[in-house]
């Protein structure tokens, strides 16, 4: 049985050197990942290394910080055109950070409801964006009926974690498991049944892995503090986690 990042970058221009590396690491280690997009460039090309690559999942979105110029249009043709495709919707979301008025905040949110409106129709799941937003994310979810929620990189609170589960989400947990106490603690009040692991790469983490670019290769050190956390060994763990995310997706894995 394999792993899974289940939230990672691989169009980022960080990791445009060594791209190739990372993808011939996935089939070596068989680690499955599933490749978010910030944009239509960026989603074209999540989908486009998919085609040969099996173990890529790609994901196609708007994140918050691209909600203010994005062309809907065009994102929606190309929704369409990969409507047969196994294909995810993400990473979308909202995050207040990225607006300086409360119209561009509304913009967001128009945004992030249209998406959804479309994961919805073509019945495809999502991976959310919900930081310092949380409790509109989830208010703004409940309206939808999309088959897979993911809620990655999840940094609000008990109350909060325990809320995404009950309405049926997956939440994620990346490196920050590695060092982060405060993360672990809300790790451990999770249920098993509902976590999934990430890199969020090429995110850069300053407590672990000296400050280098999240990479999947990760994954084993996240699903180790992750099985921690919630009092479970690393295989054990890595099984949860594996059929967790193909619960998600509605999807075999390999």
């Amino acid at each position: 049985m394999g792993s899974v990042d289940a939230h990672v970058h691989l169009t980022d221009r960080d990791f445009g050197g060594f791209l190739p590396y990372i993808i011939s690491s996935l089939g070596a280690l068989k680690i499955t990942v599933f490749s978010v997009s910030m944009d239509a460039k960026s989603s074209v090309e999540s989908l486009n290394i998919s085609e040969t690559n099996p173990q890529i999942f790609p994901f196609i979105g708007i994140h918050p910080w691209s909600a203010q110029d994005c062309d809907l249009d065009i994102f929606e043709k190309l929704i369409d055109k990969s409507k047969s495709r196994r294909v995810g919707i993400g990473e979308i979301g909202l995050d207040r950070k990225y607006c300086d008025t409360e119209e561009k905040y509304l913009r967001q949110k128009s945004v992030f409801s249209t998406l959804l409106s479309w994961a919805e129709t073509k019945q495809k799941p999502i991976s959310v964006h919900s930081r310092d937003s949380i409790d509109d994310v989830l208010q703004i979810l409940s309206s939808y009926k999309v088959p897979g929620v993911l809620l990655h990189w999840f940094s609000g609170d008990s109350h909060q974690l325990g809320r995404a589960i009950d309405q049926g989400y997956y939440v994620s947990f990346g490196p920050s498991l590695v060092y982060s106490n405060r993360i672990r603690q809300l790790a451990g009040v999770a249920s098993p049944d509902h976590v999934l692991t990430e890199s969020d790469g090429p995110v850069r983490y300053r407590g672990c892995f000296e400050g280098k670019a999240g990479v999947p290769l990760f994954i084993a050190s996240v699903t180790y503090s992750l099985g921690q956390a919630l009092g479970k060994p690393y295989h054990e763990m890595n099984e949860i986690v594996f059929n967790n995310s193909q619960r998600y997706i509605g999807e075999k894995l390999h």
